[in-house]
């Protein structure tokens, strides 16, 4: 079920998308949210505060609540293109599947939304062959909390992840932040010597160029559901954005 103040939060960015309210205009008061919703000024506090924290509202004091003038996230059309939407001809596909037994990593822990980083997390690395050819690599980190033995054993065995953790939705249908790099891997890192076990035709290659995309998966309530890292074959990947 979707909290109050994530829906308050859609609603108010959905209406600024539709063009009910525009950069500079002045929005709802937080008396006019709580009559609206019927919730209490906490909720509508931590709503519009997210809000301007992801640069979509101005509060100023004594005057109200406003949209920016400068939007920091505006609305666009994002796409991803990998190996089936890229090449039309039949290739084989297939996907190899490793899950390490529960660990603590106090970094990748809090990224996952573990307050003090003590939450085991559970690494799954899945290798993405075409053709046999290594193109991507997925390192996916989900809190152990979340994963039951069982689940983790149909993982093993070519699961979705997003039926794992019970999500109503596919994952690629849930919020999601990204960072997306082009980098050269060097020896020293552990995805190259991956990369290069993996593929006989690199290696005599000193480095590799990868694209790397970091996501943060979150679902309808916007709690973390994972951290993925992947690593991609620059041939294999493109990106369209429509603005």
């Amino acid at each position: 079920m979707i909290s109050k103040y994530e829906i308050i939060k859609r609603d108010i960015i959905r209406e600024i998308e539709q063009g009910f309210f525009k950069a500079g205009d002045k929005i709802y008061s937080e008396n006019d949210l709580k009559d609206k919703y019927s919730v209490s000024n906490t909720t509508v506090v931590k709503a519009l505060n997210d809000l301007v924290n992801e640069g979509i509202l101005i509060r100023r004091q004594g005057k109200g609540t406003y949209v920016r003038r400068n939007l920091l996230h505006k609305k666009v059309l994002f796409s991803e293109f990998a190996p089936k939407e890229r090449d039309l001809q039949k290739v084989e596909e297939r996907t190899i599947t490793k899950i390490s037994t529960p660990y603590k990593d106090k970094e990748i822990s809090i990224k996952l939304g573990s307050k003090n980083g003590k939450e085991k997390i559970i690494h799954i690395e899945q290798l993405a062959f075409i053709d046999n050819v290594l193109w991507k690599i997925d390192n996916k980190y989900v809190l152990c909390s979340k994963l039951s033995k069982e689940a983790i054993t149909k993982l093993e065995n070519g699961g979705s992840l997003s039926k794992e953790l019970n999500l109503s939705e596919h994952m690629s249908s849930l919020p999601v932040k990204m960072k997306i790099n082009y980098m050269m891997l060097k020896k020293e890192n552990k995805v190259f010597e991956i990369i290069q076990k993996n593929n006989c035709n690199l290696q005599k290659i000193e480095q590799i160029p990868a694209v790397v995309l970091e996501k943060i998966n979150y679902d309808l309530n916007g709690e973390i559901i994972a951290y993925i890292q992947s690593y991609i074959d620059p041939n294999y990947y493109e990106i369209e954005i429509e603005i």
